[in-house]
């Protein structure tokens, strides 16, 4: 009894300090119906009572198991058993041929309840000490940096939700002597015992080995992912200083860092922008052959369906396939209205001096078009006209953004390039009223 009474006062103590000053009003369980979840459920059904907090259970049916209905019907009855609000949703999705099926469920588990989340409900999964070690073990065989051995954090965010993991720090065993004490009944999920997986080989054969031959051993595990978790923290926080907040990545920062330092800028850069990590060959392949290219050189790293390019001594992220252009628009009848185009989104604001005379813009149909070649622009009055070309290596335009600019014609005559320019013949002269035209190019 004393075990799950301490076990029962750690969990509520980690959840008070990172809900205190919160406003989270609601907790989402992530319940599978196994002995880690029924137990957490227990734990939370009382939690929420003392402090007011809504509760539900939430079960996905990956449909992957022929007893998975039965499962469905257990933690609907064990919740009704605890008077928790329940939900369940079957997932009809297949996993991509060649993916990882425990990578895949586990992408789609967790869409799915963070869909039913908001600011003000935190998701809740049961991870335990167990699960970290075996995450840790795994991330070390397959050669991972910091942030694999740092393994699952105890809470963090995914968008505006709480992501909180109460029992990280827990043996397993611990969840036994609770359920027992309090009569809780689970299901065992016999596809943990096939060997296919290699989180079940860890489970079932090394770590009761390492146990054995090492006491303590997944504990110290876990001790060194929060460990690495704390230097991640302090590596991230010197990444973010280097960075700054460019949308780019500058060459200079890279170069001025020392050497080990690199790659763990290119992987922070890259995840501030939501990418997927690049492999070795790909981070290997910017570390060198990118960054000690030519100046006037333009490499490409591509993997998976992004691309990292060098121009104009930066590195780019942007998407694998060039941008072609697609839709031209003839008569743009509300040039005021923002307008979307498929790359990306073209918009005016009105102001005074330095902009194009409203006037003149509609004097004749106003069109979208895209460069074709040869097209010029006169920027200076009195000045010669200058091939848009030649203009754009001025403006430092990335050449993967050139074909898809738009150009603003009146009539058959060339207006506008979007953020960089007016024709000088239809610019306003003095302090009249003005309009200036932007583009937010996408990748």
């Amino acid at each position: 009894m004393k075990r799950a009474v301490a076990l029962a006062a750690r969990c509520c103590a980690r959840l008070d300090t990172v809900l205190e000053r919160s406003a989270v009003t609601g907790l989402l369980l992530a319940y599978s119906g196994g002995l880690d979840s029924t137990v957490l459920l227990h734990l939370l059904r009382d939690y929420g009572q003392a402090r007011g907090l809504r509760l539900q259970a939430h079960h996905i049916d990956h449909g992957l198991q022929i007893d998975s209905p039965r499962w469905s019907a257990h933690c609907a009855e064990v919740a009704a058993q605890l008077a928790v609000d329940f939900s369940a949703e079957r997932l009809t999705s297949l996993p991509p041929a060649g993916a990882s099926i425990e990578d895949w469920a586990r992408q789609q588990r967790y869409a799915a309840l963070l869909a039913r989340c908001d600011a003000c409900t935190a998701l809740l999964t049961a991870h335990h000490q167990n699960d970290q070690a075996e995450t840790v073990l795994l991330h070390a065989l397959r050669g991972s940096g910091p942030h694999g051995l740092a393994g699952v954090r105890a809470h963090g965010r995914y968008g505006e939700t709480r992501l909180i993991r109460p029992l990280l720090d827990e043996a397993r065993a611990e969840f036994t002597v609770y359920a027992r004490v309090h009569g809780l009944t689970w299901i065992e999920d016999l596809s943990n015992a096939e060997q296919r997986f290699a989180r079940n080989r860890l489970r079932g054969a090394i770590l009761p080995v390492l146990e054995r031959e090492f006491p303590g051993a997944a504990a110290a595990l876990a001790y060194v992912a929060r460990l690495q978790g704390e230097v991640v923290e302090v590596l991230d926080a010197l990444a973010d200083q280097i960075l700054g907040e460019d949308e780019t990545l500058p060459l200079s920062r890279l170069r001025e860092s020392a050497l080990p330092l690199r790659p763990y800028l290119i992987k922070r850069w890259l995840a501030r922008r939501d990418a997927p990590p690049p492999g070795r060959a790909q981070l290997a392949q910017m570390l060198n052959e990118m960054l000690c290219a030519r100046k006037d050189g333009q490499p490409a790293t591509v993997w998976r369906d992004v691309a990292v390019r060098r121009y104009d001594d930066r590195f780019f992220l942007t998407a694998a396939s060039l941008p072609v252009p697609t839709d031209e628009v003839a008569g743009w009848n509300s040039p005021w209205a923002p307008l979307a185009l498929h790359h990306g989104e073209l918009s005016a604001r009105f102001t005074t001096g330095e902009g194009a005379d409203p006037t003149l813009l509609v004097s004749a149909p106003l069109n979208v078009r895209y460069r074709q070649g040869g097209e010029r622009l006169r920027v200076h009055a009195g000045g010669p006209r200058r091939e848009l070309k030649a203009l754009f290596q001025t403006w430092r335009v990335p050449p993967w953004q050139r074909q898809t600019w738009p150009l603003l014609y009146v009539g058959d005559c060339l207006a506008v390039v979007p953020g960089q320019a007016v024709a000088a013949e239809f610019r306003v002269v003095g302090e009249q009223s003005s309009v200036v035209f932007s583009w937010q190019a996408r990748g």
